[in-house]
């Protein structure tokens, strides 16, 4: 069984264009619940999984007092680190 890639290994590929991740990023600072983002190359992510399985991120972005300026490099981060799933 093969590992699945990180989206900044995707990216470094050529696989998937930064401004995909930007998009991404973007989806979950407006809903948090969003339905599963779908890069063009076909991949998907679970934006709120990806963000409950990166630590910092979670710890961050579930912070009461922390707004969305905060909370957006936290979440990046992590949707950067993630592995998404091919679909």
């Amino acid at each position: 069984m093969t590992e699945k890639l990180t989206i900044r290994a995707l990216c470094d590929l050529g696989l998937i264009p930064a401004t995909e991740v930007t998009a991404a990023v973007n989806a979950y600072m407006a809903d948090p619940m969003a339905p599963p983002f779908v890069f063009g190359a076909g991949y998907r992510l679970n934006l709120s999984k990806a963000i409950r399985r990166h630590p910092g991120a979670n710890d961050f972005v579930l912070r009461s007092g922390a707004g969305p300026q905060l909370k957006r490099p936290f979440v990046e981060a992590a949707i950067w680190e993630a592995r998404p799933d091919r679909g």
